[in-house]
């Protein structure tokens, strides 16, 4: 495989690999052909080599909601994307809080999806069933939603603890959120004191030695502050694009938990993207007709895993982002924080996962061509500068210029709990 690559030290170089079993098995600088491959594969013409992108926070639904989405039609908008692995979240249906249906979610996930996956299990009744799940192969950690916090007891926190696993925290405070509000008022319902709230009990919880990440932050004093108290953290771009006004404007299509935040508050976050450890999609994909309902009643949550990538990019060629800050913030950050070791890189025995991306070209967002069962998206219309053109998972293309080809061979994603700690 040739690759024009993005390299942390070097920049951009010329670099041939051997891929072996989804593995680089060998590494020359520069552009050479190998006589002992069966073929060989130039992508230097498209576009830039990035490390695979990872998203750690995505809803691929699938199970009793496959109707909104599911594992093929997910992972093919993450492909689409240029995201080359996911981590899906608990909150399907049935809920992921039982080792039976946590086996039946990766049963899902290992015939249908097209890109590496794991999965953030829900919090079970007792503290042996989250050591059986966590046990689990695919498995990347725990995840708790605001509903959590009363029934998360000291034997789990023992247990992720002992087995050093990963804690996702969905801040925001049970006591300080309300939700019959009208169209651009959220922010007002669900204010940034509900997350900030919510790190008391975080700094405890990392003081006896469990290692947490504060997903789809809003704002920059809820990042500083779970920084300073040592938790990983990351947003996502609804929450740099978007705002309470564009709820106000967009209705349903803008309607997200954390809710979006007024216009000062998404500059403020923006100035402050360098301190954040990584970006997610937090794709959580509705039926059409559900986010045609009436404000208060239709569901949230916003449908990206198609262009989250893109989004980004935009961001680098509006000088607000470098291009070193997307491989941080889509490969080392999520990497770090999961446990992953390995993706994307170009040394031997690295995981031969790409996104390829090319920084000019320019489109406009137009949801209907979405892989996603979703249609719908507040970004429609939105010019952008930035595109993916292929997609490598495990020296497979899988997505390459609008097209999908070997689609078999994705795997569960091996963490290794030992060596983790928060970036």
């Amino acid at each position: 495989m040739w690759l024009r690559f993005l390299h942390p030290h070097l920049g951009i170089i010329e670099v041939t690999l051997v891929v072996e079993n989804g593995l680089v098995r060998e590494r020359r600088l520069g552009l050479t052909r190998i006589h002992d491959v069966d073929s060989h594969l130039d992508l230097t013409g498209i576009g830039i080599a990035l490390p695979g992108a990872i998203d750690m926070h995505t809803h691929l639904r699938g199970l009793n909601l496959s109707r909104k989405e599911d594992e093929r039609s997910g992972t093919l908008a993450a492909a689409h994307g240029g995201i080359t692995a996911v981590v899906d979240m608990p909150n399907t249906s049935p809920e992921v809080r039982t080792v039976t249906v946590l086996r039946e979610k990766l049963r899902a996930l290992a015939e249908k999806s097209v890109v590496d996956y794991g999965v953030f299990v829900g919090l079970p009744s007792s503290a042996e069933e989250l050591r059986r799940m966590l046990s689990i192969e695919g498995v990347v950690g725990l995840k708790i939603y605001p509903t959590d916090f009363r029934q998360l007891r000291n034997e789990h926190l023992e247990v992720l603890r002992e087995t050093s696993s990963l804690l996702m925290i969905h801040a925001e405070h049970p006591d300080l959120i309300r939700e019959r509000c009208s169209a651009g008022t959220r922010h007002v319902c669900r204010p940034i004191e509900a997350e900030v709230a919510v790190l008391s009990y975080v700094k405890q919880w990392i003081g006896r030695g469990v290692r947490v990440h504060v997903t789809h932050v809003t704002n920059s004093a809820t990042l500083m502050l779970a920084k300073s108290i040592g938790a990983s953290t990351d947003t996502c771009p609804h929450y740099l694009y978007l705002s309470s006004e564009d709820e106000s404007e967009l209705g349903c299509l803008a309607k997200v938990n954390p809710p979006l935040r007024p216009k000062n508050v998404v500059e403020d976050l923006l100035v402050n993207v360098k301190h954040l450890d990584a970006l997610s999609t937090d794709h959580a994909p509705h039926a059409p007709q559900e986010k045609c309902l009436d404000f208060e009643e239709c569901p949230s949550g916003i449908a990206s895993a198609d262009i989250a990538l893109q989004l980004t990019l935009n961001l680098v060629n509006r000088g607000i982002l470098l291009l070193d800050d997307v491989v941080r913030l889509w490969n080392e950050g999520p990497s770090r924080a999961l446990g992953v070791r390995g993706w994307g890189c170009i040394g031997e025995g690295c995981v031969a996962s790409y996104t390829i991306v090319n920084l000019k070209r320019k489109f406009v967002v137009d949801p209907s061509t979405f892989y996603s069962k979703c249609k719908v998206s507040p970004y429609a219309g939105l010019r952008v500068e930035g595109d993916v053109v292929a997609t490598i998972v495990r020296g497979r293309i899988v997505y390459l210029e609008g097209e999908f080809y070997e689609l078999k061979g994705s795997r569960a994603l091996s963490v290794k709990r030992d060596e983790q700690s928060n970036p």
